[in-house]
């Protein structure tokens, strides 16, 4: 999986992940993180989330970084809002009210580009990656974000070898192997969900499980 894939995706319309509504996972759970007001919130390989709109009408400043600028634009047109874009180092960056997304590469991201985030919503960013990506992204998030930084992360769990991702299946052992040792985690629920996209019906899989988890990364 490269960027042209991702690419390809947007242009083609292929994108099943996005949802049409905000997270149950995160309007349910963001409470339990205990954020102070105004805290800044990191969403990673974000699209064109309407949780990023949630976020700041709860008074966060919100950044998120998306690889095809196409997505950016749409998160920004679809909210009916004007925006500017301009540059941040290497990465293109548009900005509205309250919200920032670079557009570029997650793995070029360093400390100086991020915004000090107290928190980070992952809702389709480790299931988005392959197996040996998701490590990858797991390590990069933890050398970028602060010590104290919360992650509220959502998963899917199905057979894989059922039905090829992306969205792909991460279990809760996967879980603890990529942040455990950095960080304290904490599995705050799990529920079956049928809101998938059409190929896994087509797979012969009609039903997954979502689980929530709160890491905070210690060191």
């Amino acid at each position: 999986m490269d960027s042209q894939f991702w690419h390809d995706r947007w242009r083609d319309n292929q994108i099943g992940f996005h949802q049409q509504r905000y997270n149950r996972w995160l309007i349910k759970h963001w409470r339990d993180l205990g954020l102070a007001p105004g805290s800044q919130v990191f969403v990673p390989l974000c699209g064109k989330s309407l949780d990023m709109r949630w976020l700041a009408a709860k008074g966060h400043p919100v950044q998120g970084i998306e690889l095809v600028e196409q997505a950016i634009e749409a998160f920004f047109t679809e909210c009916g809002e004007p925006f500017i874009h301009d540059t941040r180092g290497r990465f293109q960056r548009y900005s509205a009210a309250n919200i920032e997304i670079l557009g570029g590469d997650f793995f070029e991201l360093t400390v100086n580009h991020l915004n000090v985030p107290a928190a980070v919503f992952d809702r389709a960013a480790l299931i988005a990656l392959p197996e040996k990506l998701r490590a990858r992204y797991a390590d990069h998030l933890l050398r970028i974000i602060p010590d104290g930084a919360q992650i509220l992360l959502v998963t899917l769990e199905y057979p894989q070898d059922m039905v090829e991702g992306p969205p792909f299946s991460v279990l809760p052992e996967e879980v603890t192997i990529h942040f455990e040792e950095r960080c304290s985690v904490q599995r705050l629920a799990s529920k079956a969900t049928d809101m998938l996209p059409p190929k896994f019906a087509q797979a012969g899989v009609d039903q997954a499980v979502e689980s929530v988890y709160r890491i905070v990364k210690e060191r």
